[in-house]
């Protein structure tokens, strides 16, 4: 590829990824609402007949998203919840207590910005419907399965198999590999070109594999893991590029 067509790659790779992001933000926020046989939150309901317990939690284990939306702030998916089960969560992530619903046909983990607006929901909540805490009701049927664990894997096999691709393009280039498009490093610069394209394609693969632990460290860490490491591992990369091309350029 030319210069130009290394930069209209790059402005499509950057635009993909921008449109997939923006695309899966919600601006708005979440907010509980009772009306008089249901509850509601952002379009999602539950019957009130249907709830079987209802709990304020100081704690919750919130690990992968299986679907939807997580950002800083917010956490707005079906998620991996308490290890072993999942949950339709709604809840801001630097908010405590959370609100924990089960009914017939779902699992609930909500709450709101401020610490004492959740527990006013959670009174309304209960006194409104007259709803009891009950211990004993069986939360089995919300297992985190090996499907949605399947699910998490296939949303990161995209970025995956894009850098592990660029690793590959890179050692079986005759020219010096760029960082970026439309970046320039000519052969003159480059003290053994191949040896500096194979570290190059091994750091790419490297970076490719390592989205695959990602979905290891959400279940032990929490679901804010991705949010946090992807700035650390774009700095990562850099750097060792910039190893890569002062151990490799003409001194």
């Amino acid at each position: 590829m030319n210069k130009a067509e290394k930069i209209i790659v790059g402005i499509i790779i950057v635009m993909t990824v921008f449109l997939v992001v923006f695309l899966n933000i919600d601006t708005t926020g979440h907010k509980m609402k009772f009306k008089e046989d249901k509850i509601t939150i952002n379009g999602e309901s539950i019957k009130i007949e249907d709830i079987e317990s209802v709990k304020l939690l100081e704690d919750v284990h919130i690990g992968n998203k299986i679907n939807g939306t997580n950002t800083f702030t917010y956490t707005r998916a079906i998620c991996q919840v308490d290890t072993d089960k999942k949950a339709s969560v709604y809840v801001y992530n630097k908010s405590k207590p959370y609100i924990k619903i089960i009914s017939k046909g779902k699992m609930v983990i909500y709450n709101d910005k401020e610490s004492s607006e959740t527990v006013k929901t959670y009174n309304d909540l209960i006194n409104k419907y007259n709803i009891k805490e009950n211990s004993k009701v069986n939360e089995e049927k919300f297992l985190y399965e090996p499907k949605d664990k399947l699910i998490v894997y296939t949303s990161i096999m995209p970025a995956t198999f894009i850098f592990i691709c660029l690793g590959i393009y890179s050692l079986k280039r005759k020219t010096p590999m760029h960082f970026w498009a439309g970046s320039t490093v000519s052969s003159e610069e480059i003290s053994d070109v191949k040896a500096y394209n194979k570290a190059n394609g091994i750091m790419w693969i490297c970076y490719g594999l390592s989205f695959l632990l990602i979905p290891i460290l959400e279940e032990h860490f929490g679901s804010l893991t991705l949010a946090i490491l992807v700035p650390f591992m774009i700095v990562a990369l850099i750097l060792n590029y910039k190893i890569i091309y002062n151990k490799y350029k003409v001194k």
